[in-house]
């Protein structure tokens, strides 16, 4: 390995050590070019050349010598297995002779590969892994001053310079790459060149749109007049312009060498096409506002035909395939009531169906789908929307669109071709799991029933079980023994069935009621799961009815049945020696978690908010808002109601849960340049108990803080509530859990290569009580609590595979508002500390192995933390 890396350069040559630019003038974008040098030296990672040390660690005269006599050894295999395969065949003759018979079954032995044969471990590391040495070429060093030349004059740097020289020492060459920017162009002034009254209209619209004019003031750039192209045609298609493209606009530029000025005149041209009948002629038209005239959705399927089809299709003297897809006979005219008139037909919500047989779904559900709507404009999104929303009905393996235009009209007609799935599915699917920092390994079965129906509706029955890392309740056990880590431990096994039923519109009512920009959707779920751990096993028991509709493009709702949004049924079983250190505490606030649980939802509203700008640079926003408030309705027939000795109302033996819970989420994500982002995210939430659960909030409503994917300088679910002095309680419990919740994140992205990225980061947050909680005293939350937040910041590494993320945090706690004053700070004394554990345990604290102020926390995640 430590051989020379010029040991395989020839004489006379030099090995490409280095390519190096250097600018000056105006600040230009060195690293774009370099990407326009033709020739790059062999890959480095870490200072090392791991590629050519492995095409120079195997000496290129033995591995040809072995890969001759091994191409030798198959030759020799070969012309036995034909001398076989002959004696075979010869022999089956001869009984096809004996037989009388006139034909007989050839023997074909398949031979070993001699033209890419499989690479013995020294070939493939040389020529598999390893690279031979990158050779300096002029030829690819003169051709990267030329394009360099032309990339700067593409940037409106007409004057600019640019030279290179080459550096030769000890059989390697550096080259560099010296360019002088020169003045740059800016473009003064923009004029239309545009005879057409429309286009004229709808590109002074688009101007009009933007914050500042895209072209005046700006660099003579071609990307940039480019790109102006590009926006400039796709308004002009979602203007109803159909076939309008960038083709269709030019640039006349005037330029004055002694102010650096461009005038700029953008043309449009009318569109070429050919007459039909006479492809070989090009003519011109002038651009025209468009309107679909009818809509077709051919249904290509068979299923439903009765009878053979071929067969049928050989009665009409027709072809089974239509061109590319399946013949379609049979037709439908659909055409939905006017809501603001039921005694008048809408003309925009008609479409003609053709299928064969039957139609396989209702065509309402289809039709609410398509925004190319009879007698309205057509727009390109429109259509692109209208393939998104049939994808997302999850029904078609195959949807293709196809325009025509009506020759001598300023009209279109839209076909949808669409291939449906196999109605019904299995499926299994491995999962590895990781809830802030916790893993898991799970697996799912899957049956799938698509179209239930004839409605859209997908009814999905599943079957799932695993393994899950879960935190401990307490860190010691009832004998005064230290807990297993958690963390990886795999201290959970949880099993159980559930059914999904999801189908487009809000059920019970028809979805013809609701505009297509809604898209509604009716999601039913029920579900059990049994876990099991150490501590205690837990059933649970779950149904919701959740209605899901969008406003805007942004914007999306989702609320629960009124008076049934959720049903929640949870039964514990502690263990023995679980349920008497829960008596031995005598903590109503852990009782009341760990116990069985009833949850009526009388409603649950969820809002989100996703601006995603697809545009490079442009900051992204993403939040979501949800409000649950439950144990009303059932609180109004308290009356009719047994009661538990502790005052409760009970239902079905358990004491139904009363609260109202509201929780937030901000994420924020600006990027900075290629793969450089800062990201930010701010939660919210708190949770009120009152009426029949004025003591806390059931265990899953509760709030947690700690952990992989909130504050990383601690373990998950350990830290707060509040000020608690959790390390002078020896009743604590390891897990904590409280009824409000503040927190945010700052973490600047960054990578080192395509696969490994970096962060650094900072967290903030804690977790507090509503009420006074005598066994963790300092936990409420108060007007104080900015002053009780908890802070960390560390640094991430994550490795990228496009398809998923391997996340390594390493959390420093820096300020631990639970401490004593003076100690509270990772730079300050840690005598304050000692001095409370003192005063706390005596002098003998140190035998009682209590944690550190501030311990490091290392954390393992799959996916980003926000």
């Amino acid at each position: 390995m430590s051989c020379k890396q010029t040991k395989n350069v020839p004489d006379g040559k030099y090995l490409l050590k280095k390519n190096k630019v250097y600018t000056q003038g105006d600040k230009l974008d060195e690293a774009e070019l370099e990407e326009i040098i033709r020739q790059k030296p062999n890959f480095k990672r870490f200072g090392v050349k791991w590629k050519l040390r492995a095409f120079n660690v195997v000496d290129s005269a033995k591995v040809a010598d072995k890969r001759a006599r091994k191409n030798g050894k198959l030759r020799v295999k070969n012309q036995k297995l034909r001398d076989k395969e002959d004696r075979i065949n010869a022999k089956r003759i001869a009984r096809a002779h004996r037989k009388d018979k006139e034909y007989f079954t050839e023997k074909i032995i398949p031979l070993k590969d001699t033209v890419t044969p499989r690479k013995f471990f020294r070939e493939w590391l040389k020529y598999k892994i390893g690279k031979p040495p990158v050779i300096f070429d002029s030829i690819p060093y003169n051709k990267t001053i030329e394009q360099m030349s032309a990339y700067m004059r593409s940037k409106g740097y007409y004057y600019s310079t640019v030279s290179a020289l080459v550096e030769y020492k000890k059989r390697k060459a550096k080259a560099f790459y010296s360019v002088v920017s020169g003045e740059r162009y800016f473009i003064d002034s923009v004029t239309i060149d545009c005879d057409n009254p429309n286009v004229k209209g709808n590109y002074a619209k688009y101007i009009k749109k933007q914050e500042e004019h895209p072209l005046v003031a700006k660099p003579f750039d071609i990307d940039l007049l480019d790109d102006h192209r590009f926006d400039v045609a796709t308004y002009m298609r979602n203007s109803a312009l159909y076939g309008f493209s960038p083709n269709h606009i030019h640039y006349e530029v005037d330029t004055n060498r002694q102010s650096m000025k461009v005038n700029l005149t953008v043309v449009f041209l009318d569109r070429l096409i050919r007459p039909e009948g006479n492809p070989d002629t090009l003519i011109a038209i002038p651009h025209k506002t468009t309107y679909i005239r009818d809509v077709y959705f051919h249904i290509a399927d068979t299923s439903l035909f009765d009878g053979n089809f071929s067969d049928y299709m050989d009665s009409l003297e027709l072809s089974v395939m239509d061109g590319q897809v399946l013949r379609t006979i049979d037709s439908l005219d659909y055409n939905e009531v006017n809501k603001r008139n039921s005694n008048e037909l809408d003309p925009k919500r008609a479409a003609t169906f053709v299928y064969n047989g039957e139609m396989f779904i209702r065509p309402e559900i289809l039709e609410m789908q398509n925004y190319l709507e009879s007698t309205n404009y057509y727009k390109e999104e429109y259509g692109e929307r209208t393939y998104t929303r049939l994808l997302q009905l999850g029904l078609f393996e195959g949807i293709k669109t196809k325009i025509i235009e009506i020759e001598g009209t300023n009209k279109l007609d839209v076909h949808y071709y669409l291939i449906p799935l196999k109605k019904q599915s299995f499926g299994a699917e491995p999962k590895a799991t990781n809830s802030n920092g916790f893993l898991g390994v799970s697996a799912t079965v899957n049956y799938s029933n698509r179209n239930l129906f004839s409605n859209g509706a997908k009814l999905t029955f599943s079957i799932s079980g695993g393994f899950e890392s879960q935190p401990p309740v307490f860190d010691e056990n009832g004998d005064g023994q230290a807990v297993q880590t958690a963390a990886r431990s795999f201290n959970t096994f949880e099993i159980g069935p559930s059914i999904k039923y999801e189908a487009p519109g809000l059920l019970p009512l028809r979805i013809t009621r609701f505009s297509k920009r809604h898209r509604p959707r009716t999601v039913i779920s029920t579900a059990y799961n049994f876990q099991r751990r150490e501590e205690f096993s837990r059933g649970v028991f779950q149904l919701n009815y959740i209605w899901q509709f969008y406003v805007g493009k942004h914007q999306l709702f989702q609320a629960g049945l009124p008076g049934a949004s959720v049903i929640k049924f949870v039964n514990l079983q502690k263990s023995p020696e679980f349920g008497d250190i829960l008596l031995g505490l005598n903590d109503q606030f852990l009782l009341n978690s760990f116990s069985d649980q009833f949850v009526w939802q009388d409603w649950r509203f969820m809002f989100e908010y996703s601006m995603i700008n697809p545009k490079k640079g442009k900051t992204q926003v993403y939040l979501t808002s949800s409000f649950d408030p439950a144990g009303n309705i059932l609180s109004l027939f308290d009356k009719y109601l047994d009661t538990l000795d502790n005052g409760q109302k009970k239902v079905f033996g358990v004491a139904y849960a009363q609260f109202a819970r509201m929780d937030n989420e901000l994420i924020v994500y600006q990027p900075l340049g290629k793969e450089h982002s800062l990201n930010f995210r701010l939660n919210a939430g708190a949770g009120l108990p009152y009426g029949n659960s004025d003591r806390a909030l059931p265990y899953d409503y509760s709030f947690f803080a700690g952990g992989a994917n909130d504050n990383r300088g601690w373990r998950a679910r350990s830290l707060g509530p509040g000020v608690y002095k959790n390390y002078l309680d020896t009743n604590s419990t390891a897990t904590q859990i409280g009824d409000v919740r503040f927190g945010g994140s700052f973490e600047y992205r960054f990578p080192f290569n395509d696969l490994v990225k970096g962060a650094l980061f900072f967290d903030a947050g804690n977790i507090w009580t509503i009420r006074d909680d005598s066994n963790r005293e300092g936990g409420k939350f108060t007007s104080d609590w900015y002053k009780q937040l908890a802070l960390a910041g560390g640094f991430g590494l994550r490795l990228d595979f496009d398809y998923f993320v391997i996340r390594v945090d390493l959390g420093i706690p820096l300020r631990n508002p639970s401490l004593p004053k003076n100690t509270q700070w990772i730079f300050q004394s840690n005598a304050p500390y000692l001095q409370a554990l003192e005063d706390e345990f005596g002098t003998e604290y140190e035998k009682l192995n209590l944690p550190d102020r501030f311990d490091l926390q290392l954390h393992f995640g799959i996916g980003y933390p926000f």
